[in-house]
């Protein structure tokens, strides 16, 4: 019977309401933190006011007008921005106040200012109500003024577009998985198991990048290592799923949290989910969302939570399942073997084969032996071990940076396999993990402090309360197990590829080229 490999895995994004205050009924998503105008801005251009400039007061008691960024190409009605000091014509004046009070509306209705228009210099700006009420620019008198930046609509890549966004997500991938390698491991108790899907926390990331604005966006596409304005990402990903690799995302919120229809309609179209409602009842909640997670996770992963705050307000869930066969079965019997373990040799269950095919190659930048190990559906599984026993996996770990990363890929790409006495430790590996300290090892700090899913919802007073990551994963061969150690004689010529100490392993999409699974193995026997 073939073997099995099947790691799964699951990511939780839990949103409560944050500690920022309205300002009132109002107040809408939309970001109001800095006024495009402040009072102080006025106050550098007229320094006698002592309050709040009067618009009308002001243009019947001077001729003097500071001048606004307009950009007419060289019009007979173009202000000089040379100094703010500067007097104008009488001429020049009436024609700038007839433009700017032609576009003005009343202080109630002004929209808020687009980030994407050309912003005023303080020393430039055109005098405005109090702060408190909404500003606007002046920059071009001919164009309507428009609403904060925030993700619009969604468009289609074209199949070019596609292809280089592949390669592009690819890249991204591989460098965001070495780096949240090095961040669950500065959060883990040293020489203990660890393992994490990469993939499934990228494309929990990537749903909520979709209804992100402002800071959260740009951070969200540093974290990932993103292109800027990576408008491909999502299709992109939506194409990473294969038949060993399902992945799946479902949103639950509160009645009372308003989903933006055009959030709904690309969740929907990309990643397979609309937005379910949660009821007032919290344990009927988490049952809902823990038998979601356990009928997408084929019931390894039966509880995700334990319990769940009645004042939830949104809940981004994302798992991620793996099945894969061994493309050569290994051998029934299964041995016993010595596996160092914190300075000292315990005696764990092996699996063997004596002519294995492998790739596989010493590396000295990381002082270790790397491997790969063919699997169905295009996947293969990637063991780098120290090279002997006085070689630390935490020397290694150090060593690799995304470039040694790539290069070692590469060159098992290029490498052919050959038979080889293979002997390694049966797996089975559970993680927990608070992905929060994760992103704030990764620098990331918008989840708690400043979030903007202006995209996602109209309403701006969320933060994540808690963001959590579990993963099983199962290394096994399938078929009868004996008691009995046995002895197996190992012809001289051939390679031998012997695991007997701490490693690193993952599980590599050879077809996209990036990391499903990652972790590291100090005890196979947990």
């Amino acid at each position: 019977m073939a073997s099995r490999l099947t790691p799964l895995t699951l990511l939780l994004l839990l949103l409560l309401p944050g500690d920022r205050a309205f300002s009132g009924p109002e107040t809408t998503s939309h970001s109001t933190q800095d006024p495009l105008v402040t009072q102080e801005a006025i106050s550098e251009v007229f320094p006698e006011k002592d309050e709040p400039l009067n618009l009308t007061e002001h243009t019947a008691q001077s001729s003097t007008w500071p001048t606004t960024n307009v950009s007419t190409k060289d019009t007979a009605d173009t202000v000089s921005t040379k100094d703010t000091a500067d007097t104008v014509s009488t001429k020049d004046t009436a024609n700038t106040m007839e433009a700017f009070l032609e576009h003005t509306q009343p202080a109630e209705q002004l929209p808020t200012a687009s980030p994407s228009q050309p912003t005023m210099n303080s020393s430039s700006q055109s005098p405005v109500d109090p702060p408190s009420q909404p500003s606007t620019t002046t920059d071009s008198p001919t164009q309507a003024p428009t609403e904060p930046f925030c993700s619009g609509p969604l468009v289609l890549c074209s199949d070019l577009d596609r292809e280089s966004s592949e390669a592009t997500l690819s890249e991204a991938l591989t460098d965001f998985s070495v780096k949240l390698y090095h961040a669950f491991s500065a959060t883990k108790k040293a020489e203990t198991n660890m393992a994490f899907s990469p993939f499934s926390i990228a494309s929990l990331l990537t749903q909520v990048l979709l209804g992100a604005g402002d800071s959260t966006k740009s951070n969200l596409e540093s974290i990932l290592s993103y292109p800027t304005d990576f408008a491909c990402v999502h299709q992109a990903l939506k194409s990473f799923s294969s038949k060993g690799v399902t992945s799946v995302s479902q949103i639950f919120h509160s009645p009372d949290l308003a989903i933006r229809d055009t959030y709904v309609n690309a969740s929907q179209s990309l990643y397979g989910s609309s937005p379910r409602v949660l009821g007032p009842d919290s344990d009927a909640n988490l049952e809902l969302i823990n038998t979601w997670v356990a009928e997408n996770t084929n019931h390894k992963i039966s509880q995700l939570l334990d319990s769940l705050p009645p004042d939830t307000r949104l809940v981004l869930l994302n798992a991620v399942y793996l099945s894969a066969k061994w493309k050569k079965t290994f051998d029934e019997k299964t041995t016993k073997a010595s596996f160092l373990y914190k300075n000292s040799v315990i005696k764990v269950p092996m699996m063997s084969s004596k002519k294995y095919p492998m790739a596989h190659f010493s590396d000295q930048t990381l002082k270790a032996r790397v491997g790969q190990l063919q699997l169905s559906h295009n996947l293969s599984f990637v063991i780098m071990v120290p090279q002997s026993q006085k070689h630390r996996l935490e020397d290694m770990e150090e060593a690799l940076t995304p470039t040694v990363f790539k290069a070692i890929m590469k060159k098992l790409e290029l490498s052919r396999y050959q038979p080889t006495y293979l002997m390694m430790p049966r797996i089975k590996v559970k993680s927990n993990q608070d992905m929060l300290s994760i992103m704030e090892k990764m620098e990331f700090f918008d989840f708690t402090y400043d979030l903007n899913l202006c995209g996602l919802t109209e309403d701006p007073d969320l933060q994540v309360s808690a963001m959590k990551h579990q993963t099983v994963l199962e290394l096994t061969e399938t078929g009868v197990e004996a008691a009995a150690a046995s002895a197996i004689s190992v012809a001289r010529n051939l390679i031998i590829f012997e695991v007997q100490q701490p490693f690193l392993f993952l599980l590599w999409d050879q077809q996209h080229k990036f990391p499903v699974f990652m972790g590291r193995v100090y005890d196979p026997r947990a």
